[in-house]
């Protein structure tokens, strides 16, 4: 059931996070409380890809960068992504994580798929958001603007195979900034 108010990341939900990462689902989306007016400042920004590996100790400054290089000024953007960076790296007892952040026109995986990685953590902030199916049916779901998509990958031990996603098409002249966090 959707809530009528998102929560902010702050609010992030240890358990249910716990949860999906101790047993046989292989997606949980979380929603949250949107963060919608970055429109200008994603409209103003560099179609491109900001892809690193971040430590505890450098996550404020890989966000920073990353931000710099998508040529997006917003301090509450920043704090935003470093809160779900560190909060992920808790929740996953890590010391470091995979984190990428772009902005793009067009739709870089268009084909359904499963990842190979333990668990991947995907929120658009701006423009259509990730897509996904149960296998073996034909439905298509939308994750939320500002969501939080957790997605098994083949290497998680509990990963069943049962959901595939992809990135949206965006539509002509639109921009799309996406968050992926994973180890």
């Amino acid at each position: 059931m959707r809530s009528a108010t998102i929560e902010p990341i702050t609010a992030w939900d240890t358990s249910a996070v716990a949860k999906f990462a101790n047993g046989s689902a292989d997606v949980l989306v979380l929603e949250r409380r949107l963060l919608d007016h970055f429109g200008p400042a994603v409209q103003a920004g560099r179609v491109h890809e900001y892809l690193t590996r971040v430590r505890r100790r450098n996550v404020a400054f890989e966000v920073r960068a990353g931000l710099s290089e998508l040529q997006i000024k917003s301090r509450e953007l920043a704090a935003d992504i470093a809160s779900l960076l560190t909060t992920f790296l808790d929740q996953f007892d890590l010391e470091e994580a995979k984190l990428r952040v772009e902005i793009t026109r067009t739709q870089p995986c268009p084909n359904f798929h499963c990842d190979n990685v333990h668990v991947r953590l995907v929120t658009t902030y701006f423009g259509p958001t990730t897509e996904y199916q149960y296998t073996g049916e034909s439905t298509t779901h939308v994750a939320p603007l500002c969501g939080l998509v957790f997605l098994k990958g083949h290497r998680h031990t509990t990963h069943g195979d049962t959901v595939h996603h992809r990135s949206p098409e965006v539509p002509a002249g639109e921009k799309r900034l996406c968050v992926a966090i994973d180890y």
